[in-house]
């Protein structure tokens, strides 16, 4: 015998001796006489979660939230609280439901959204490969699970092992692939692991082309690594499974050690002859700039001497016209001034001719001999003449 008590908000279930059991509601005071007490647990759940309830009768209820539930045992076999799915924006959410007869159906939940699952429906759980934590290049099946599926593109690293040329060399190609998912329900009816189905395709590519090529031909055509033509059994199984391949980006190789380190050896050396072929080039081009800049200045200094002795010319050519000109000019004033001259001695001369002429009319109207008048006036050259006759007289004797 003893007494219990049930506070407020809670409850209990009391059983007696029969085996017959009493829900109580608290509060309230309890005496107990060969009768068992229990406690019952309380479930909350809030608007982001909900209440998986189990009956005895086997079947499954969920309570959505906010909500709260004790486990009663008189009726519930078992009572758990869960989180809704909250799905993030760019994710979707692949749902089934149970049907009658053994079916199921199934749809696609797009983010964001808060999915709160029925008794019959239940979420699908995605099992791929994923990227060792310890090395980003490896992937390891089943490693990578989740229920919200990313309908963004993505990417991963991934490095092919064991490739073998046509010469027998081993190597590791180390590629990055790009993808997106275009089409999930074709994802979902073709592949359990569409990582794994990328990752075969994509090896089968790059051992068909390695395959064919000598270790010398694989260095000189690594360009074609990013290349999506270099990768058809990989564009047609992402077609197959629903995926996209955006581009494929070759990130180098690996060999041997030994290998490795005669390929470091050719190429510094090779390195060595590039710079040293570049060097040559550069001093080349600059000899052959200085060349080129000589012969330019020089082209330009005979222009600008011919222009000079152009203008000079053009010079002395317009002086040598000025003087013609001047010279012209002056002998035209001389003409002028001796024509003016001639003609100014002609009009005096003819002044003087009428003066005389008045004169002597004027003479002669006084009665005057001109002839001897005249004769008189010209009398002077003959004694002249008589002079210089004397003169040559005295020098004869």
């Amino acid at each position: 015998m003893k007494f219990k008590t049930v506070s407020e908000g809670q409850q209990a279930v009391v059983l007696n001796h029969l085996g017959q059991g009493k829900l109580v509601i608290g509060p309230e005071r309890l005496f107990l006489f060969r009768e068992r007490f229990y406690q019952l647990r309380s479930n909350t759940a809030d608007r982001f979660g909900y209440i998986a309830i189990q009956e005895n009768s086997g079947s499954i209820i969920h309570k959505p939230g906010p909500c709260q539930i004790f486990h009663n045992i008189l009726e519930f076999r078992n009572c758990e609280s869960k989180n809704a799915s909250c799905i993030d924006a760019n994710h979707v959410l692949v749902v089934y439901k149970r049907l009658k007869g053994g079916e199921a159906q199934r749809w696609i939940i797009q983010g964001p959204a808060v999915f709160i699952p029925d008794a019959e429906e239940w979420a699908h759980e995605f099992v791929w490969h994923g990227a060792d934590p310890e090395n980003k290049t490896r992937m390891l099946p089943g490693s990578n699970k989740f229920t919200q599926l990313p309908i963004i593109p993505d990417n991963f690293y991934y490095n092919v092992r064991e490739v073998r040329t046509s010469d027998d060399t081993m190597l590791t190609v180390k590629v990055m692939l790009f993808y997106e998912i275009v089409d999930i329900l074709k994802m979902l009816d073709a592949t359990h692991d569409p990582i794994a189905d990328l990752i075969n395709a994509l090896c089968a590519d790059v051992i068909s082309f390695v395959g064919t090529l000598t270790y010398q031909q694989f260095i000189e055509k690594t360009s074609q690594l990013s290349s999506l033509d270099t990768y058809p059994h990989l564009q047609q199984r992402a077609e197959r499974i629903g995926f996209k391949i955006e581009k494929v980006v070759f990130r180098g190789y690996h060999a041997s050690d030994q290998l490795q380190e005669m390929q470091n050896t050719a190429i510094e050396s090779h390195t060595q002859l590039r710079l040293q072929r570049e060097i040559e080039e550069q001093e080349q081009k600059l000899v052959n700039f200085k060349l080129n800049q000589m012969q330019k200045r020089s082209i330009i200094q005979q222009s600008m001497q011919l222009k000079r002795q152009l203008h000079q010319q053009k010079i002395a050519e317009l002086t040598q016209k000025h003087l013609l000109e001047k010279e012209k000019l002056t002998l035209n004033h001389k003409l002028a001034l001796s024509s003016m001259e001639t003609k100014v001695n002609a009009e005096i001369k003819e002044a003087e001719d009428s003066q005389m002429i008045v004169q002597l009319a004027n003479l002669s109207a006084a009665n005057i001999d001109v002839t001897k008048y005249l004769t008189l006036q010209y009398d002077l050259p003959a004694t002249e003449e008589i002079r210089i006759a004397k003169m040559t007289s005295g020098f004869s004797n």
